[in-house]
């Protein structure tokens, strides 16, 4: 089996995890620099700066993303999907993306050192690491599997990685829509909620 193809999907949750990390740093000194409260000032929603930093993350991310298939594709990875796999694959990593920008988000609104806003990636960058993301499960020790198999990386990667091979994903993808969306969800209440507490 081409290890490429098997590696590509944690290197793009990788990827994301190290993204994302810009964001609460940009949060974190626009909220320094009283930047957003002047926006505050100004006749647009209030929602709007926060939104903004959001959808920002998602383009710059999306843009890393094309290359690192670039180069995947110069490594040798390739794929069997047809267009409709594809556009799942392209969801799934938006609604990743998205997940983790709201989690930066918080970050980057109630950190109290540009240190500290930003260092909330790390864990979120090493969690692939204990994942199916470069070694099946089923070669690791009980507690570490235990962990591996049931946290978010290693069902969106597995969910990744079967569409884009053409095999059938099964339960998997809905276990990796649940902790997308779930986290996603919880994520964004917090974050509105420090936004708020910051914007009174």
């Amino acid at each position: 089996e081409n290890y490429v193809n098997y590696l590509l999907p944690g290197i793009l949750l990788i990827a994301i995890a190290s993204g994302i990390s810009y964001t609460a740093y940009r949060l974190f000194m626009d909220k320094q620099r009283g930047i957003i409260e002047r926006f505050h000032s100004m006749p647009i929603a209030r929602s709007a700066v926060l939104w903004g930093h959001v959808l920002t993350s998602v383009v710059s991310n999306v843009i890393s993303l094309v290359v690192i298939i670039l180069v995947a594709l110069a490594m040798g990875f390739r794929s069997s999907a047809g267009i409709l796999p594809w556009l799942a694959v392209t969801g799934i990593l938006l609604l990743f993306t998205l997940a983790l920008t709201w989690v930066a988000a918080i970050a980057g609104l109630t950190g109290k050192t540009v240190e500290g806003a930003s260092a909330f990636s790390y864990p979120l960058i090493f969690l692939p690491f204990i994942s199916s993301a470069f070694v099946p499960t089923d070669s690791m020790p009980k507690v570490v599997r235990a962990f591996a198999e049931n946290q978010p990386v290693t069902s969106i990667v597995e969910t990744i990685r079967a569409l884009l091979s053409g095999q059938p994903v099964g339960n998997e993808i809905w276990i990796a829509l649940a902790w997308c969306v779930g986290i996603m969800l919880v994520a964004y209440f917090f974050a509105m909620r420090a936004y708020k507490r910051k914007a009174a």
